[in-house]
């Protein structure tokens, strides 16, 4: 496992990280959530990416059990804030009101007294954006945060909030969390350059494209899958995506390659990428992508992917992420 540096925080964090979106508080049973989270650090994982809404607070209060039998000063401990947990119409976005109320709830379910990483889980126009580069601030000045970031935030919006920082003497976010796979390269024109000249770490989710990279939607969606129990997988399964998957299962199938290590892999050690996180539904589906770590892809194998998924192909699936982003 290799680690890399993130502004801000004095541990290096893991390569790969282990996520909690669908899994951990829910989709997972406790017994074999905590399992896998033992494992994964077993295994060098050292980063645990979660939000206030996944499984409604369900996955923190888990990793809250989690780190009461375990080293939490080698953990990176990160969690977001925007969504709403509740039918209070104020207990939602980045208000400094609520960005301030919600830390407080996270902290309670974890148990802990600081949070690594806190993210801004989206952008939120209603709110002036010094308002929340102010709040987030505050936090890492009161202890409550070491540092903060961003999740699908444009270009442009990272920019302005430097400028807030750095005319306003407050604390800049050191990290963007994007979308990034094989099928979904579109952040290389323009986010993942954009970390680089404001100094942000880049951390990405969906490495394997909501297990469309396995190959195990080709025909059909298995009961218990993903794509057969939420519309999070549908970008993935256009009929462009299907052709580029199919092509690349064959070559990974005449390379003697495993797809989902293949895919893993080329995430994690793409230019730019500081962590990519997983998710893993079973302990052994967990230990298998965890293997991804000490996978070289050569230059050959870089070549041949580049030619299956050209980035210049895919403006379609960055318009079908927009459009989920407004839902």
């Amino acid at each position: 496992m290799h680690y890399r540096s993130i502004p801000g925080l004095d541990v290096a964090v893991s390569q790969l990280a282990l996520g909690g979106w669908l899994t951990l508080g829910d989709g997972v049973d406790d017994g074999e959530a905590l399992k896998m989270l033992r494992a994964a650090c077993d295994a060098g994982v050292n980063m645990i990416d979660l939000a206030d809404v996944y499984a409604a607070g369900a996955a923190e209060r888990l990793v809250g059990r989690f780190l009461a039998d375990t080293d939490r000063d080698r953990l990176v401990l990160s969690s977001k804030v925007f969504w709403p947990t509740s039918d209070d119409p104020d207990d939602r976005g980045l208000s400094r009101r609520h960005i301030h109320a919600s830390i407080d709830r996270a902290l309670a379910r974890l148990q802990v007294e600081r949070l690594d990483l806190y993210y801004c889980h989206r952008e939120d126009p209603s709110v002036p954006l010094s308002e929340t580069v102010e709040a987030m601030s505050e936090l890492v000045r009161a202890g409550k945060i070491a540092s903060w970031g961003t999740s699908c935030w444009q270009p442009r919006t990272l920019r302005a909030a430097h400028a807030i920082a750095r005319e306003g003497g407050l604390v800049p976010p050191s990290v963007e969390q994007s979308p990034y796979n094989l099928l979904e390269r579109w952040i290389e024109a323009g986010v993942a350059p954009c970390c680089e000249e404001l100094g942000m770490a880049l951390v990405v989710f969906s490495p394997l494209a909501q297990g469309a990279l396995t190959g195990k939607y080709l025909e059909g969606r298995p009961y218990g899958s993903r794509g057969a129990t939420t519309e999070w997988v549908d970008r993935y399964l256009q009929p462009e995506a299907e052709r580029a998957v199919r092509l690349f299962v064959a070559f990974c199938d005449r390379r003697a390659l495993d797809p989902a290590m293949t895919a893993l892999a080329w995430t994690a050690q793409r230019p730019g990428v500081t962590s990519a996180i997983l998710g893993a539904s079973t302990l052994r589906q967990l230990e298998h992508n965890l293997a991804a770590a000490s996978f070289l892809i050569d230059d050959d194998i870089c070549s041949e992917l580049d030619r299956i998924f050209p980035p210049a192909r895919q403006p379609w699936l960055r318009r079908l992420f927009r459009r989920w982003l407004r839902r």
